[in-house]
């Protein structure tokens, strides 16, 4: 009976762990890094919807500045995030915080969804910095959480599964990121030159043909 009893919560803490994990800093994780694939085509997006507004194209300087910002907003919603999770913590407790934290996360994700089609990269900006904002509270209060949920002798290997996630999530995000067998891959679009740069090689963007903005990596650049 009593073995039963221990089986069960045991069962009972590995879905508390997955649950809080999947929710929370394995988003962390796959938001950092995701963000790598899909640079050429946020900047093309962010270019023909400022040329649709205008009726001019975006300057590339202007361009990589929407790109920088769209990068950066992410750590700042994590300052924010961060700074919210003490008192959310506190006011509404450990469990109820993560659940409430999930509401960031669900509204970035109808912003990414639904900004192709309202023709605004703005949304894209205020997605990720929702998704910093989810991100730095379940940095702070999961392990909480999991450390005040798990039994005294297990408290500090389920305090450090979410770093665990937050490496998966990291995994997760290149993977999705390589699309293999795609035409539309940014580091095998068309050719991947390589540049011999003091007796090295160095991977180098492939250029675009067809535009009038070269994304290759000069020398200058290395």
């Amino acid at each position: 009976m009593f073995k039963n009893i221990v089986l069960i919560q045991g069962r009972i803490l590995l879905l508390t762990i997955c649950a809080a994990g999947i929710g929370g800093t394995f988003q962390f994780g796959y938001n950092l890094s995701i963000i790598n694939a899909p640079t050429l085509h946020i900047q093309e997006f962010t270019n023909e919807t400022w040329q649709a507004r205008t009726g001019e194209p975006l300057p590339d300087h202007l361009v990589l500045l929407m790109w920088s910002l769209i990068v950066s907003l992410y750590p700042l919603g994590g300052l924010f995030g961060a700074l919210l999770a003490g008192p959310l913590a506190i006011t509404l407790g450990r469990k109820k915080s993560l659940l409430v934290n999930n509401i960031f996360v669900v509204s970035a994700a109808i912003l990414f969804g639904f900004s192709r089609k309202a023709g605004s990269f703005e949304m894209i900006m205020l997605g990720r910095l929702l998704v910093g904002v989810n991100a730095g509270v379940s940095m702070n209060i999961q392990p909480m959480y999991l450390g005040e949920s798990a039994p005294k002798e297990l408290r500090g290997a389920v305090a450090m599964s979410s770093a665990i996630f937050t490496a998966l999530g990291i995994v997760m995000g290149q993977v999705v990121g390589l699309r293999s067998g795609s035409k539309e891959q940014v580091f095998t679009e068309e050719r991947v030159k390589i540049w011999a740069f003091k007796d090295k090689r160095v991977p180098v963007i492939p250029e675009k043909r067809g535009e009038g903005r070269a994304w290759t990596l000069g020398k200058r650049s290395c």
